[in-house]
């Protein structure tokens, strides 16, 4: 198969994929509109779905996010190991939360000059939509960085130097995306990703899903040395691949005194990764194709206030997989020991937002809940 027709496949699938997101939305939505009665009022802002959960869905909240949740790539050259880094240590995020839509809004942290010189620039964008509905639980995210640092130059180089070798036209697009069911309707979902809900007695749910990975990293040919000195590469790769996964998660969040919680998850999954690696010479470019299967456990805990107005609260997270590491594939891998820390408010809903949701529920009726 030529690399053009492969390209057209692979263009073809995400917009399929993105299709099926959408449609899946819908049909979720309209699943559960049929079949659970609402209690929604809408002059009120609480509304007691039931004894395990209050609903704040009316409001609009609004919730900033630190965290160090940055991807790094190991990719193998020369029977070396790389681990390519962005010049990030934390990232920030808006998160802003109404009805059923949740957009989370990455901001891009400065960089100190000291910094800069010593592991170069970063350019990133991060970008999220989640649609929370009563069983089903839909994300969508995109993320771009620009400008990597070799993290273990000193080992490679065999030097203590603090500059680090660098990649700065190396970019890496990631779009993932997830789709999960909830069984158990006692268990909200909404309360621990948007807060549009509070979870008032304790409850747990099993929570099987899919998820997919759109991953590409180009631009190693130009690094930039410990020297200072431009270096552009006769010899290089790049590299891009897909990969879907089963998910078989348990959820669960246990009610302490009023308003404060501890939630902790485990979800073990299992996959295939389908990827192509372009190697780049003097003579010409050779592109192959690969296939693997993986099985990883993705687990977290965490706790937090969620009152009426006011909530926040820290979430730990962490990846265990058995991904293969080879010269033909690159590996993505998140930070090691991931910790979120949020807090946020909710506001009486503005026409700038409800306008465009209730636009949107009117438009397509089957996003209502009530």
């Amino acid at each position: 198969m030529c690399l053009k027709t492969r390209e057209t496949i692979i263009i073809k699938v995400r917009s399929m994929l993105f299709c099926i997101t959408l449609l899946i939305f819908s049909v979720s939505a309209y699943s559960q509109s049929d079949s659970i009665p609402s209690t929604s009022n809408p002059n009120d802002s609480l509304v007691l779905t039931n004894e395990y959960i209050a609903d704040h869905k009316k409001r609009f909240n609004v919730k900033l996010e630190v965290g160090n949740d940055i991807a790094t790539f190991e990719i193998k050259e020369n029977d070396l190991d790389l681990y390519l880094k962005p010049n990030l240590n934390l990232r920030y995020a808006l998160v802003f939360s109404y009805k059923f839509l949740s957009i989370r809004i990455g901001v891009r942290p400065k960089i100190s000059d000291e910094d800069k010189e010593l592991k170069g620039g970063s350019d990133t964008f991060r970008f999220r939509i989640q649609a929370l509905f009563d069983y089903w639980n839909h994300v969508l995210e995109y993320n771009i960085d620009k400008g990597f640092y070799l993290a273990n130059t000193n080992e490679i180089m065999n030097s203590n130097s603090d500059i680090r070798i660098q990649f700065p036209e190396l970019s890496s697009n990631i779009l993932f995306g997830s789709s999960s069911y909830k069984f158990n309707e006692n268990y909200s979902m909404r309360a621990i990703q948007s807060q549009t809900e509070i979870q008032t007695k304790s409850a747990g749910s099993f929570m099987p899903g899919i998820g997919y990975v759109f991953y590409s990293l180009s631009g190693t040919d130009v690094i930039k040395d410990i020297d200072g000195e431009i270096v552009y590469r006769d010899y290089y790769s790049e590299y891009q691949g897909f990969n879907l996964s089963l998910l078989l998660g348990y959820y669960y969040t246990f009610v302490l005194k009023k308003n404060w919680y501890i939630n902790a998850y485990g979800v073990p999954s299992f996959g295939f990764d389908f990827y192509q690696t372009k190697n780049m010479s003097p003579e010409g470019t050779n592109t192959t194709h690969f296939n693997d299967t993986f099985v990883s456990l993705n687990y977290g805990f965490g706790g937090g206030y969620n009152g009426d107005k006011f909530f926040f609260g820290i979430d730990f997270k962490n990846r265990f997989t058995n991904e293969k590491f080879s010269s033909n594939r690159v590996k993505i891998s998140p930070s090691k020991n991931q910790f979120n820390v949020f807090f946020g408010y909710r506001f009486k809903t503005p026409k700038t937002v409800s306008a465009p949701v209730d636009y949107m529920e009117n438009k397509i009726p089957i996003l209502k809940d009530d």
